[in-house]
């Protein structure tokens, strides 16, 4: 019996590589498409099922020949440059890499009549500056480049679902943690600096510090990813609706060292963001409900914190 193709675009990062794992075990034949073969390939180990393949995403006869040859039954899109602050230096490639590369994937099925579910994967940030809980029908006002992109790709997502009935998902993904995140995100660096301040006795400079997020935990979000993806074709939100402040994150990581925070822990204006918006809540339950999904968060808050801090130690990488 022929195995079932999943294509993962930009699937280098840690939502690619943690789902490329589960697709494996769900007996798929898993495509991660990316930029650099080389970088992806020191990333992931090989696997007769896997197949590490370089796209631009800009190109659509290249994408053509892949969706054709490959016939997949699944794309997921998690192109596309993903640092908020990195945005506003690269406000072009931030556009280009999340909303025409997701458009030419969808005008490509469209083209080729695939019958095949398509995953945009979307952010919290198409929200901007909201206190209330964010919901799909919240009001969508991004304050980045990085938002506005996401926002865009979106929208396109819901028309050719709505417009032209094509089998489209969009995820608004809330802030989300793994072993394969780089230390400069918040709570790496929280979880580093309770390391080196501890071993040598390292001060860290933070930003903001004041801010509060729903910190998800990818292999989590993966699982329940792939559950809205059994649904009908619509719009949902990722998130566990467990909601901390970074000086709580703060205290779990020096606290698991016996110490206290404030007295390693410096805050420079240069780490603070003009458009950072303090609270992030998300209204993740009315989705949820509507697909008859019974979500258990297990990893969150302190214990997300010592898993990573757990795993920083014994790879020694702090």
């Amino acid at each position: 019996m022929k195995k079932s193709v999943a294509i993962i675009v930009g699937g280098t990062g840690q939502f690619g590589l943690i789902l490329a794992k589960k697709l494996l075990q769900k007996k798929y034949r898993v495509i991660i498409t990316t930029r650099s073969l080389k970088k992806a390939k020191s990333k992931i180990k090989s696997n007769k099922n896997l197949i590490i393949k370089k796209l631009d995403i800009y190109k659509k006869n290249k994408i053509e020949s892949l969706i054709i040859k490959s016939n997949p039954k699944i794309i997921f899109y998690f192109a596309g440059q993903s640092s908020p602050k990195n945005s506003f230096i690269k406000p072009k490639e931030t556009y280009l890499s999340n909303y025409v590369g997701c458009k030419n994937f969808l005008d490509l099925i469209l083209k080729n009549k695939l019958q095949c579910k398509f995953l945009n994967t979307s952010s919290c940030e198409v929200y901007g500056k909201i206190k209330e809980k964010l919901g799909l029908n919240t009001k969508k006002n991004p304050v980045n480049p990085y938002g506005f992109a996401k926002l865009k790709s979106y929208e396109i997502t819901k028309l050719y679902r709505e417009k032209y009935n094509l089998l489209t998902y969009n995820a608004i993904i809330f802030n989300t943690e793994s072993i394969l995140r780089k230390n400069e995100y918040l709570i790496p660096k929280i979880c580093v600096a309770a390391i080196r301040a501890k071993k040598f006795g390292t001060k860290t400079e933070f930003g903001n510090l004041k801010i509060a997020r729903e910190w998800n935990w990818c292999i989590e979000q993966c699982e329940y990813l792939l559950k809205f993806l059994e649904k009908k074709p619509q719009d949902f939100i990722l998130s566990n609706g467990k909601l901390f402040k970074a000086k709580q994150m703060l205290k779990f990581a020096f606290g698991y060292f016996d110490l206290d925070y404030k007295n390693f822990i410096l805050q420079n204006k240069k780490f603070f963001r003009k458009y950072d918006v303090e609270i992030k809540r998300s209204d993740f339950k009315k989705c949820l409900k509507r697909n008859s999904i019974n979500r258990k968060t297990k990893i969150f808050g302190e214990k997300l914190v010592y898993t990573l801090i757990k795993y920083y130690l014994n790879e020694k990488k702090y």
